[in-house]
């Protein structure tokens, strides 16, 4: 089992510079090509600060490339430094490294129309970062919504996952949400398509955990689904202060026991989604009694394989 955090380093500070249009308009594309290089630096810095942790997974921000999916942004006069991409593969490589992304909230592939033609964009524009970055990994989306017809909408996401390109496909994973598509309603249509599904903790607890517990949730199937892959779980805790589904600052070492407990698989990779990032990664392995690279006691070791 491997723990990793998602898109931000507390330890190094900074974070991915983001773009409002306004200012693209203004300033152009000579400045979006210095807040991508600026991106890719930090994005090296981190990974470099992964390797020497022994983190070996970590979320990418979809704001490497600010405003990359957006229709006045062509990403192809967008120079991806060499030598930076050359690290990046490098210390992939070294630390055994599972890189992903995760679209935002407005990516949808249950939606129709326009909605669905920027997700769709959107979706292309993590497969090209990946591509040029020489990653294969996760592109993690959620089911989106219902729209009143459960049935219909189903059948939609089915036909969407086969229009989008090969180099999209092979690495998108659905995740369950804590709203619309719960786990046991998101299976089938990974099964329907041939995608992994990630489970979420926290998602479940809040949308399906009533009915089944994390304990008794189809774990055969859902580790069927990822076939030769390494399969990848998410988890989270509510911030008690705040609306259901938001993540709490660090993760109680107690309650992840539990949940490995409930997990009957020995080989995967658990993503943290907490506000302490890396700090709360580094907490959790210490309390755990793990060490930097080294799996819990009885669990499997490392797979070499991304996914």
């Amino acid at each position: 089992m491997r723990l990793g955090y998602a898109c931000v380093n507390l330890s190094l500070g900074g974070k991915m510079r983001s773009l409002r249009l306004a200012t693209l308009r203004e300033r152009g594309l000579a400045y979006l090509q210095a807040l991508v290089d600026e991106n890719l630096a930090l994005l090296v810095a981190i990974l470099r600060w992964n390797l020497a942790q022994g983190i070996s997974v970590f979320r990418i921000s979809s704001d490497l490339v600010p405003l990359g999916s957006h229709p006045e942004v062509a990403l192809e006069q967008i120079r991806f430094d060499p030598a930076r991409v050359a690290e990046v593969r490098q210390l992939a490589r070294a630390g055994r490294m599972r890189l992903s992304m995760h679209p935002g909230q407005y990516t949808l592939i249950s939606a129709d129309g326009p909605v669905w033609k920027s997700s769709y964009r959107d979706l292309c524009y993590h497969a090209e970062v990946m591509e040029r970055l020489g990653l294969e990994g996760d592109i993690i989306l959620h089911g989106g919504g219902v729209y009143g017809d459960r049935a219909a909408t189903l059948r939609r996401i089915l036909t969407h996952i086969d229009e989008l390109p090969e180099s999209v496909r092979r690495r998108l994973r659905l995740e369950n949400d804590e709203r619309c598509w719960s786990v046991s309603q998101l299976l089938p249509i990974c099964e329907a398509s041939g995608l992994p599904l990630v489970v979420d903790n926290l998602h479940h607890t809040l949308n399906g955990g009533a009915e089944t517990p994390l304990e008794r949730l189809p774990w055969e199937r859902i580790l069927t689904t990822w076939g030769r892959l390494r399969p990848k779980l998410h988890y989270a805790e509510q911030d008690p202060g705040k609306r259901p589904g938001a993540h709490s600052e660090y993760i109680n070492a107690d309650r992840f026991r539990a949940f490995l407990t409930a997990v009957p698989w020995s080989d995967y990779d658990v993503m943290l989604e907490c506000k302490a990032k890396d700090l709360a990664l580094l907490r959790l392995r210490q309390e755990l009694g793990l060490i930097a690279a080294g799996p819990l006691p009885g669990a499997g070791e490392g797979s070499d394989h991304q996914g």
